[in-house]
């Protein structure tokens, strides 16, 4: 009698699972689905070879949902809301570890149509304390290509002031991630209250976008027919453009515009649901929940062992289930399970996947710890941390400059190398380093300057009414100011 028991309760799920079918608009994507997705099996893995599994949440991060009041954002609700979540979030994260020793990474795919500067800055001192990364999200409509670029281009000029979605490199660019509000990417919604504008695959591409992680998005119009699949999208003039796309695959060069990167999308035959990855309040965090996500395989095609499992929320509307025993208690089961043979377990980011699956297609194998930053580097927001806006203007082991924005005095925190920090009336700093020890340090600003070495040393040298100074540092000793540039280049000889 045992062994009729499942069979006999998935038939009794079947009218509950057609039911759902019908409400979630399967219609679209599920016969592909049933035709031609391959759940994941270990037997398929060579004898000996780890599988990695590389877990990201993407949140759908929308402060705006607390303001309730038009003075509210003025009073500042929705930065301490964020401010709270946050502490609580790492409070939680800090438990864990992944194989790599890292803890859990969250991506803040923040809304860009909400504009509140303090409360991305708590996102941005998360990001620096190492327990995620921003990126960007956006609710729009009634858009033509120019008018969503132009909503783009400012949303990114916003974010680099915080120091996000600015790579931390020798010439910095604007590269990001990217979730549609509405599931409306490309106007596949249909309804021009949305998007609007049937290019966005190729507006993203050109203003820096790298991946697209909106979906699945169950129940929505928006839900491509190509299920548990990072892929190549091609823009075309007609709204859905990346319906189908070009598997990304090993030894394989990039066939579109922009790739996919989906989450799982499950049938649970014997509870009669579908999972698409929500962690949401109809749908909370368990240890039940991994082995359907597992099966859902999504992969480069040509590396099936590394495996990604996308989840994503809306953590602000969610708090209560993103922040409390669930989210834990999920957390420890993937710690438990993925985190011994065969399996290795991998917390990443959104731009850490991408990377990633980029080097899978480029052929890399082994440990997938190794291709973090493959192709794009670590954002500003992840090196430094500033009280003040500012841009990035160059990040490398020798070198860092940097300008800051407003009158007031500002800390600026540094999160590797002999500086620790610069604190003071700042407005541009421009570090050099020789053999991993501060050579010089240029700067322009006025009154105090306080300068934390790492030996836990703080150098403070007033530097009088708007000037600009060069401080230089000699190993083990003390900043010695040296405003006269060849007396400057004998001493650092």
């Amino acid at each position: 009698m045992n062994s009729f028991r499942n069979p006999l309760k998935m038939m009794s799920r079947l009218p509950l699972l057609a039911y759902r079918s019908l409400r979630w608009r399967t219609g679209h994507w599920l016969p592909h689905h049933l035709l031609h997705h391959r759940p994941f099996d270990a037997r398929r893995i060579p004898p000996g070879t780890s599988v990695d599994v590389l877990v990201l949440i993407v949140d759908h991060f929308e402060p705006i949902r607390t303001i309730e009041h038009p003075g509210d954002q003025e009073a500042g609700v929705a930065a301490r809301a964020v401010q709270n979540w946050c502490a609580e979030y790492e409070r939680i994260a800090g438990r864990f570890r992944d194989h790599d020793g890292r803890p859990p990474q969250y991506s803040w795919f923040y809304a860009a149509d909400f504009e509140d500067f303090a409360a991305l800055q708590h996102l941005s001192a998360s990001s620096f304390r190492g327990f995620g990364e921003v990126e960007f999200h956006l609710h729009h409509g009634f858009d033509t290509e120019e008018t969503f670029t132009a909503k783009l281009l400012a949303g990114l000029d916003w974010f680099n002031r915080a120091g996000a979605m600015r790579t931390a490199e020798a010439q910095p660019r604007q590269r990001f991630a990217y979730i549609a509000g509405n599931w409306a990417l490309d106007n596949g919604g249909f309804d021009d209250s949305t998007s609007g504008c049937n290019t966005e695959i190729g507006a993203l591409r050109r203003a820096g976008c790298y991946a697209d992680f909106t979906f699945p998005a169950l129940g929505a119009r928006g839900q491509p027919r190509k299920t548990n699949a990072i892929y190549y999208a091609t823009d075309c003039p007609k709204p859905k453009s990346y319906d189908w796309g070009i598997d990304v695959t090993v030894g394989h060069r990039p066939s579109g515009d922009l790739m996919l990167f989906q989450g799982p999308l499950t049938i649970d035959w014997r509870q009669g649901k579908f999972d698409s990855g929500a962690l949401e309040k109809d749908s909370p965090p368990s240890p039940d929940r991994l082995s359907p996500w597992l099966q859902a395989n999504v992969h480069v095609q040509g590396r099936p062992e590394w495996i990604f499992l996308k989840l994503f929320t809306h953590g602000i509307q969610n708090q209560n289930t993103v922040l409390g025993p669930a989210m834990a208690a999920m957390l420890s089961a993937m710690a438990e399970q993925w985190n011994r043979p065969p399996f290795r377990l991998h917390f990443v980011t959104a731009r850490e996947a991408y990377n990633i699956a980029k080097a899978a297609e480029a052929g890399a194998h082994g440990n997938p710890n190794d291709y973090r930053d493959y192709e794009i580097p670590r954002p500003a927001n992840r090196r430094l941390l500033s009280s003040a806006p500012y841009r990035l203007l160059q990040y490398t082991p020798d070198h860092i400059r940097l300008e800051l924005e407003g009158e007031d005095p500002v800390k600026v925190e540094f999160a590797e190398g002999p500086v620790r920090s610069v604190q003071g009336k700042v407005r541009s700093l421009d570090i050099r380093f020789e053999d991993g020890d501060l050579a010089t340090l240029d700067y322009e600003g006025d009154g105090e300057l306080a300068v934390t070495l790492s030996s836990n040393t703080a150098e403070t040298r007033d530097t009088g009414p708007k000037t600009v100074r060069r401080f230089l540092k000699k190993p083990g000793g003390p900043l010695v100011e040296c405003n006269d540039l060849k007396q400057a280049e004998y001493q650092a000889t």
